[in-house]
Order: structure tokens, then sequence, then C-alpha cells
């Protein structure tokens, strides 16, 4: 076919799809038209690459992804679509799968329909409450009872606007029915990228009727960019040229000027799971050690084990709060050790969880996970302080770690004392930052004889020394000028 002829037929097609109500869901595309290239049908392109979502480990990033993605059920038109949570209740699908307030009756939505699960355990909700739908952007919202979405999370969309050769995703409930009648329709993921960006996307990942509704992830941000609708060329056999998703950027503010606050907790530009694929003690994310908040975090399927490692100094007082709605979903914290085994637990039935405790120096393993399999997002906030030890003496000093910048109060009239060990001779660069306005300190180091040898007695806001030692004992000495108080950073480094 001439490429002239496929643009002008291509034309014909998007000017006819709201009168081809019937290519909206399940076998109905089975029924062949009289001239299939026009037939507007979500089609297969080259080799058919779809893949089991079940085939992918429990902590893969797009098996994660695709928890809030269910088998939709059409009573009244004795069909099925594939749809998608955008809230803990809120579920998306296309409007020519609900084309009105009444066909929305007796809708239920599967959302373990997946290859080698029988139907008894398929967790199956009532979504029958109609919403809204759109004709112009071809999508449709409908409200389901039990909120399932704090079970299996619900989607985060992107409604920024993504370009060609974006790589992309598709999670659907559909099987290749033109080679295998009786084939069922578990669910899937196909791989491809956005291919034309103009009125909405062009893409090449591979769908059929059944897949209307599908939720287009971004790769990279695992983020709902697009909602896929249609398909161009079928050949008899659902074979044919590329498909169609609507952009979120069209849809999301449609939805705003009806339901402000759907996406207030939802559509958070900028906001990454930067702690991912931290699903074992092996991959734990390490923190700081500091004081320290991370945003956008999930647990976001069942199966989902958020692991985290923390090494403060010794004797420093370890705060750890996971901030949640606990209306979403149940979020725990268990305490472990390096082996995995459980050393304590937080888990109450409130908001937040949260733990401390007393450093030793050593690294301490926790893990964050739902409740008999629920789904959140949440933060993460860390506080790390020196807990007031009177350390005014030699005899009293405390340990200092090498590279670890640490806050202390010095208080009127005090002196604290700390102490670091060399194994071999090295170069020591000794930093106290403070605010000389509020105060001014001095520093001084000192051998294991209790020698001075080295001291910064300035009038600026550091006081520093640098200087070649060698293996033994040192102490550092950080005091008031005339006995002023102040607060300050002190680090060793070498």
């Amino acid at each position: 076919m001439m490429i002239t002829s496929k643009n002008c037929l291509k034309k014909t097609l998007l000017l006819t799809f709201t009168l081809l109500i019937v290519i909206s869901c399940g076998k109905s595309d089975e029924t062949q038209s009289s001239d299939p290239t026009l037939f507007d049908s979500q089609i297969i392109i080259g080799s058919t690459d779809w893949k089991e979502i079940s085939d992918l480990s429990t902590t893969h990033s797009i098996r994660k992804a695709s928890s809030p993605v269910a088998d939709v059920t059409l009573a009244m038109a004795q069909s099925r679509c594939t749809g998608f949570l955008i809230s803990e209740d809120v579920l998306m699908t296309n409007e020519h799968c609900i084309p009105s307030a009444s066909d929305a009756v007796g809708v239920t939505a599967s959302f373990r329909h997946l290859k080698g699960v029988g139907e008894s355990s398929w967790e199956t909700y009532d979504c029958s409450t109609f919403l809204m739908n759109n004709v112009e952007h071809d999508f449709a919202l409908l409200k389901c009872s039990g909120s399932p979405g704090s079970k299996f999370g619900f989607v985060t969309i992107d409604s920024s606007e993504k370009s060609a050769d974006q790589s992309i995703y598709i999670v659907q409930q559909n099987c290749d029915y033109y080679l295998d009648r009786g084939c069922d329709w578990t669910k899937k993921y196909s791989t491809g990228s956005i291919t034309e960006v103009s009125g909405e996307y062009t893409h090449n990942a591979d769908t059929l009727g059944g897949s209307s509704g599908s939720p287009m992830f971004d790769s990279s941000t695992h983020k709902v960019v697009g909602l896929h609708h249609a398909g161009y060329g079928n050949n008899g056999m659902g074979r044919g040229y590329e498909n169609y998703a609507v952009k979120m950027s069209e849809i999301v503010p449609v939805i705003n000027s009806r339901f402000p606050d759907l996406f207030s907790s939802n559509d958070v530009p900028g906001e990454v799971d930067v702690t991912e694929n931290n699903n074992s003690i092996a991959k734990a994310f390490k923190l700081s050690g500091d004081n320290q908040s991370l945003q956008g975090l999930s647990v976001d399927s069942s199966s989902d084990l958020d692991y985290y490692s923390i090494e403060a100094s010794s004797g420093d007082k370890v705060s750890v709060s996971v901030n949640f709605s606990h209306s979403r979903g149940d979020l725990d914290i268990y305490v472990v050790s390096s082996s995995g085994k459980v050393l304590s637990k937080s888990e109450t039935s409130t908001d937040n969880e949260k733990f401390s405790f007393e450093s030793s120096g050593e690294k301490v393993y926790f893990v964050v996970f739902g409740y008999q399999g629920a789904v959140n997002s949440y933060s993460l906030n860390v506080s790390v302080e020196s807990l007031d030890v009177e350390n005014n003496s030699f005899e009293a000093a405390k340990e200092v770690s090498f590279s670890k910048e640490k806050e202390f109060t010095l208080d009127q009239n005090d002196t604290d004392f700390f102490f670091f060990e060399l194994s071999s001779s090295s170069s020591i660069e000794i930093t106290v930052n403070f605010l000389h306005s509020k105060g001014d300190l001095d520093i001084k180091l000192f051998d294991s004889s209790k020698k001075v040898v080295a001291s910064s007695l300035s009038t600026k806001d550091v006081e520093e020394v640098s200087k070649y030692l060698s293996k033994g004992k040192y102490y550092i000495q950080v005091y008031g000028y005339k006995g002023v108080g102040n607060s300050y950073k002190l680090s060793v480094t070498k």
C-alpha cells in the first residue's frame, strides 16, 4: 500500500472512530468488518511480543506498576475491557467501553486475573458506580466499592507532554484470540515506543480488542502518560500498522474540572522513588547516617519489601519515621539483622510508624512493608542526635568517625573533648564550622601524652587544623573564647 493511501485511510479512520463502538472491547473485535483496513481495531504490529506479567518477579518494576490494572467485565455489553485505578477507589477505562451511565451497571474489575491464578482468586470488586465519561478524550471513570487501591495501589499520573521515541509499555488484559479462540486474557505487558506525537500519541506496542482502557507507562519512571484506546489497519487477523493512546496531559485537566481533589495525592511532579530496587537486604538503600528526608516512596504491591540500612556514630540517638495515611493502606516496620532475623517491630494501626535506638556504631537494617499485603505511598524521615554526654575531659572524650560531619552544642563555660586513633601515619584535617557572631569557638589538638601539637584560634566562622600525624591516639578540644557557648559541626578527615 502506498504511504499516501495509508495517510488518507488513517484520516478516514479517525473521523469515523466515534461511530465504531464495536471496536471497544474483548472479542467483539473478532467480528470482521466489510473493509478490514478501515476497521478501527487495536492491533498487533509485526510479531506478537507481549509477555505474561506473572513471568516477572514480584519485585520487578513493571510487575509492581501493573498491580492496579484490572480485567473489566462489562455486564450490559457482555464484553470486556481493561481498566486501572487512579485513586484507591476510582477506575479509569475508555468511554467507548462505558458510553453511558447505564453501561456501568454490573461492571466488575478483577486485579489478579494472572496466568496460573484460578478465577476464585482473581480479587474481583464491584465498580458499577458511574462518575463521568468524555467522548472527545475517550475516557470514563467508575467508582469501586471496597477501596481496592488500599491493597493493589493506584497508578501515578504524569501529565507532562512526551516526545517521539519515548520508551513505553502497555499493561493489558488480553490474548491472541485470532490464533486461539479459547485463549485466556490474562494480565500481560507489551513494550514499545511513542512513534508520533500530534493530537494523541501513536505507539507500536502490541494490543488487541480488550486492551481498550489500558494504561501506557513511561518505561523509565513507570508513571502513566497515556490511555490506550485504538489502532489502525486490522488485516482480518488482528495485525496492522499502529496504535493510539490519549495523552494524560489532555485527560487530567478535564477530570480536575469535575473532581479537583482526585489527583491531589497522586500527580506530584518530580517525585520519584529514588530507593528502588531495595527489595532485599543485599540491595538495602543506604541512608546517610545524618538527618535525612526522602519523599515519593511506595510499597506498591502485596509482595513489595523496602529495605534500608543506616550507620551512625556510636552513642548517637537515631529516630526513623515512616509517614503515611493509614486509611489508604497500613504499613509496618521491622528492624532486622544482616541475616534477616526480626529484632524488633513497629506495627501500630495509626497513621505513622517509627522507632529509635542508640547507635553502637554498627550498621542497622530495617524493612517497610504493607500489613496483609496493603499498598501505600510514604515518606521517610531520619533524625540523628548526639546524646548529651559529659565529654568535658580527656578521660570522657568521645570518639569521632573519619569523613562524617556531626553537629554538637557547646554550653557556656563548657569544653568538649573528642578522640581518634591512627593505625599508621597520615595527614589529618580537622574542621569546626559555626557562626562566629553567636560566639567565638577555638580548637586545640593533643597527642596521647596530652601535649598540644596544633591549634586554631581565629575569629572566623571556621577553625581548621591540617597536620601530618604519626600513628597513635589524639585528642581534640573545642571550647568557647572567654567561656561562650555555640553550636558547631565537627569533621575529621584523612
